[in-house]
């Protein structure tokens, strides 16, 4: 099938959108000569842009315009009049089946899921959550359930020199002295209380390490983040940085190049760290690294076994077990044995 452009509904999630860049290479990879667009919430809309197989980027927030049809009929209006041949929609909502159709796209392809069947002009089955594999494989398959070719999943990102003058700038202006090595801690999860690590044992582990590469701690975070973010800070005894609500999500790609170590849980930084190849150590609990582990050989994962993890719960209904197990001793060590095969930073 010849097509001229293409229009990909991306995920919404930090961590998704990276666990999808494997499939819309493998897309670009089949389709080289077509202009390929990908459709994406503001948030992660930079990152699709750092992608080489991304050919141009649109921005869709479908929480503020998007309330009722009359919003997504707005949205398929200005996407019909750009005339896509296809659009693969990679998350699995009835929204993206009904805002394509709204467009007059006339290729509609995904899984047919949330009863979005009757949308789509070709549809894979839905398709059983990959236990024991990556979910990088969830938007791979879908694309070899259409007939396309996919090759081995590829979550790799390059930040651009733009993006990388703009984290140092962020840096600087909180203090940072470039001579210091930058011990980043992203403590928060989003929708997610079961992921988090203690505190006091983030700030326990950085210090450790800024104290031993003469480093300072940068703490990070989203909007929502200010609590936990705050805790990590007041806890640091060392020079800290706080940077927690004040970055892009281009800003923090830059950020994260400056730094030596990222230490954080299972995250949207965790995958967007592991694409960029920062040194990153993640603590692991409820959901298993198997499945949405980060990618990178520059990434190591500290897990504790326990007999009900992974579960998937968003809140612990028992004691916690999986979290606590991890002392702030195996995650330090970790980290500096990362450190030191790794370069400071990434060049």
């Amino acid at each position: 099938m010849s097509l001229e452009s293409i229009l990909v509904y991306g995920p919404s999630w930090i961590g998704d959108a990276v666990m999808s860049l494997g499939a819309i290479r493998s897309l670009k990879t089949a389709y080289p000569d077509t202009m390929v667009t990908v459709l994406s919430r503001p948030g992660v809309e930079e990152l699709y842009a750092s992608c080489e197989a991304v050919d141009r980027t649109r921005s869709y927030d479908p929480e503020a315009e998007d309330r009722g049809w009359s919003g997504l009929l707005r949205v398929a209006s200005q996407l019909r009049h750009e005339r896509f041949d296809a659009c693969i929609m990679l998350p699995n909502a009835f929204r993206a089946a009904a805002l394509a159709f709204a467009a007059g796209i006339p290729e509609r392809w995904g899984y047919a899921t949330e009863t979005r069947g009757f949308l789509l002009t070709r549809s894979v089955p839905p398709a059983p959550r990959p236990f024991g594999r990556h979910q990088t494989y969830f938007y791979l398959d879908l694309l070899a359930g259409l007939g396309i070719p996919v090759g081995e999943p590829d979550s790799s990102l390059e930040c651009s020199r733009e993006l990388r003058e703009r984290g140092r700038r962020l840096l600087q202006e909180a203090g940072w002295d470039a001579q210091r090595r930058l011990i980043a801690v992203h403590p928060g999860a989003t929708n997610s209380r079961a992921k988090l690590w203690a505190p006091q044992r983030y700030a326990e582990v950085a210090d450790r390490l800024a104290a031993a590469n003469e480093g300072v701690v940068v703490v990070l975070g989203g909007p929502a983040e200010y609590a936990i973010a705050s805790e990590v800070l007041e806890k640091v005894e060392g020079p800290a940085l706080m940077l927690q609500g004040r970055t892009s999500l281009g800003d923090l790609m830059g950020v994260l190049m400056e730094a030596a170590v990222l230490l954080t849980n299972d995250s949207g930084p965790m995958h967007l760290a592991s694409a960029l190849s920062v040194p990153t150590v993640a603590i692991f609990g409820p959901t298993d690294p198997v499945e949405t582990g980060p990618s990178s050989l520059w990434a190591r994962v500290v897990r504790e076994s326990v007999e009900c993890s992974p579960c998937i719960y968003r809140d612990c209904p028992i004691d916690h077990r999986c979290m606590d197990r991890v002392k702030p001793a195996q995650v330090f060590e970790k980290a500096r044995d990362l450190m030191a095969e790794s370069p400071i930073g990434v060049t």
